[in-house]
């Protein structure tokens, strides 16, 4: 009698993790924050999407456009990893939202390590990154691939960087060495606020080196399992157990970073207490901020 209830209860345990997981993979919630600074010229509201890894919720991602539509951002900030990088997968899912969104919003994008992945290695991906590309350019997207855009209305700089290949190198960190960010992107802007686009987020303290106002940064998935009530990531996807920037606001001298949990899964698509993350910024002026 003991053994049945123990087998049923453990049965029962089974289940419920592999309906949250179906449940959590296939869902969004938004994550919203303010971020204030005296060099804000004009409030303005921001949209951070990141690793769709061609992710559809819905038909043709509706449910996720109708709520960017809801908010009706200012912009787009795309962190990157929109696409899978595999030599046999589509890029047509991530093209078509990315498209979307910019025939309503000016959408400013920087590549992950899956879209530097397809630049890359072309003996196994060909052209598929250069007609990527060419697709959401041609929609109106400011692509930013160690470049920058100044938006004089609100006092803004956005930087977008693609770091080397070697720092997303599994089972370990790889670290930048002292002035390679400065070297692939400039100076930051002294005039405006700058706002990095920086996929891995591991490298927090190179940003604030680097002189960054704000970072958005993605690719960890929040852990792709989180542990419930201490709000831990667990695993990140260079094979290393509870990274330390996984989702969320993080504070450094005068540099914020905050970390989308990302809206979508490569390789296995899974995702544990830990829903897609669509988030929200709002930048409000403040002379009494920096």
């Amino acid at each position: 009698m003991v053994k049945d209830i123990i087998i049923a209860a453990a049965i029962a345990i089974v289940l419920f993790f592999i309906w949250m997981a179906v449940y959590d993979t296939n869902r969004f919630t938004v994550s919203r924050y303010t971020f204030k600074h005296k060099k804000i010229k004009k409030d303005f509201t921001a949209v951070v999407v990141s690793d769709l890894h061609n992710k559809v919720y819905g038909k043709d991602n509706k449910p996720l456009l109708d709520a960017v539509d809801e908010i009706n951002p200012d912009m787009i900030l795309v962190a990157g990893d929109m696409v899978n990088g595999h030599p046999k997968e589509k890029t047509d899912p991530a093209m078509n939202f990315v498209k979307a969104l910019a025939s309503k919003y000016p959408v400013y994008y920087e590549n992950g390590n899956h879209e530097m992945r397809m630049d890359i290695y072309r003996e196994r991906f060909g052209d598929k990154y250069d007609k990527y590309c060419e697709a959401i350019k041609e929609s109106g997207v400011c692509l930013l691939v160690n470049e920058r855009v100044t938006l004089e209305d609100y006092g803004v700089t956005v930087i977008g960087s693609e770091i080397n290949k070697k720092h997303y190198k599994r089972m370990g960190i790889i670290p930048i060495e002292e002035g390679e960010l400065l070297s692939e992107l400039g100076e930051p802007d002294k005039d405006n606020l700058n706002i990095l686009l920086a996929h891995n987020p591991d490298f927090f303290e190179d940003y604030v080196s680097y002189g960054a106002d704000v970072v958005f940064s993605g690719h960890v998935h929040g852990g792709i399992v989180r542990i419930p009530i201490i709000n831990k990531g667990v695993l990140s996807p260079n094979a290393t157990f509870f990274p330390k920037y996984y989702q969320g606001e993080y504070k450094k001298d005068s540099t914020t970073m905050i970390v989308s949990r990302g809206l979508g899964a490569h390789t296995i698509p899974f995702r544990l207490f830990n829903p897609g993350d669509l988030v929200v910024v709002s930048f409000e002026k403040d002379e009494k901020a920096d």
